[in-house]
């Protein structure tokens, strides 16, 4: 699996303050069934995450938003909100209907599943 992954950069947000686009920090592993990826994403709830797989193309991005519970106003702010941005190639396809992801702790963990006809086979001599 090859990794190709966005470049840093900064926009300013429309609440005046700074908003981060920022490559997370990841591990890939590998087995001849299975990739699995854990990337870090501290402050990034379930529904804030999106997942893309195009023409073997893994793209995984969130969104840490910086909510005030309501009847409270920010004083002091050094959690602006923040995107997260990686893409992955893969050089192996992966079955998309088997592919399940979860996050726990900040900590997102993808499993793809290889396709079949993409394992190596072995063929007996006889």
């Amino acid at each position: 699996m090859n990794a190709t992954c966005s470049p840093r950069s900064s926009a300013p947000a429309t609440s005046g303050v700074t908003e981060s686009l920022r490559k997370p920090r990841y591990n890939v592993k590998g087995t001849a069934d299975a990739y699995e990826v854990r990337v870090e994403m501290p402050g990034v709830a379930k529904d804030g995450v999106k997942i893309d797989l195009d023409d073997n193309v893994l793209t995984l991005r969130g969104e840490r938003a910086a909510s005030v519970p309501e009847g409270l106003k920010t004083l002091h702010r050094e959690l602006s909100p923040l995107s997260y941005l990686l893409r992955l190639r893969l050089n192996t396809p992966v079955n998309e209907d088997q592919m399940t992801a979860k996050l726990d702790d900040g900590v997102l963990v993808l499993s793809l599943p290889i396709k079949e006809a993409a394992k190596p086979r072995q063929i007996p001599v006889v």
